[in-house]
């Protein structure tokens, strides 16, 4: 269920974002519709459906090209261990040129580091076409886990904040998630997404205060009454992570 992205032509050849996990069928695929000529390989984030295809890609194509990306963090579960073979810069770009049948090709992704779904999270851009590539920060269909100590509520905020001021600042219209459909309507999408998470935290800070000696269950179910019941043991890791927020701002005494 992860999508993995292929930026470039046949003249440039390709950047491939989130490889996904080692799945030899969904990699050959990859590989086969960039016809082998893939220069980067970069991961958004360490996550099991996101960077373990990332290797056995790299062994499949002639060049080898280099897996870049940002280290997982001590924080990060060990299964979600990650280490690139050159660390991203914020604000780094990478640049695909070359000279097709109408003239010079050039694709620029820019990158933009978001933690907060995981430290080491980044999101991509691609500035000719006004294009977001979001991994796991902005989902189409649900809201991303924030699972603590990797994730951070406050970091999440202050990287969607970060997401918006870059596409007003290009024109960026869509946004290319990992998980579900293409985006349209940018900036609207990531104000509705912050007002959804501060209007979830507004209930929790709720269920904090009515029932203040309760614990996580007490309040998942107060502030998650409207998610069915299975979903609130993965509910509960967010749940943590704004209750870590709420407290830091003193928001509960």
């Amino acid at each position: 269920g992860t999508n993995s992205y292929l930026v470039g032509d046949p003249a440039t050849g390709y950047i491939a974002i989130d490889p996904g996990p080692a799945d030899a069928e969904h990699l050959q695929r990859l590989w086969r519709a960039a016809g082998g000529a893939i220069r980067w390989i970069v991961c958004t984030h360490s996550h099991a459906d996101h960077s373990p295809g990332a290797q056995p890609l790299q062994a499949m194509c002639a060049e080898a090209p280099p897996i870049l990306g940002l280290p997982s963090a001590p924080t990060a579960r060990a299964a979600s261990r990650f280490t690139p073979d050159r660390a991203m810069a914020d604000g780094e770009r990478l640049v695909l040129a070359g000279h097709g049948p109408d003239g010079d090709v050039r694709h620029t992704l820019r990158v933009i580091h978001t933690p907060g779904h995981a430290a080491n999270h980044l999101c991509l851009v691609l500035e000719e076409d006004g294009l977001l590539f979001s991994g796991d920060h902005i989902l189409n269909g649900s809201t991303t886990v924030i699972d603590p100590p990797d994730g951070d509520m406050t970091a999440y905020l202050d990287s969607l904040d970060r997401l918006n001021a870059a596409c007003e600042q290009g024109g960026i219209e869509f946004i290319l998630p990992a998980h579900g459909h293409v985006l349209g309507f940018a900036p609207r999408a990531i104000a509705q997404l912050k007002a959804h998470r501060l209007k979830r935290e507004a209930r929790i800070v709720a269920a904090m205060q009515a029932r203040p000696e309760g614990a996580m269950d007490d309040w998942v179910r107060i502030a998650y009454d409207d998610v069915p019941e299975r979903l609130w043991p993965v509910a509960a890791r967010s749940l943590l992570a704004h209750v870590e927020r709420i407290r830091a701002l003193g928001m509960v005494a």
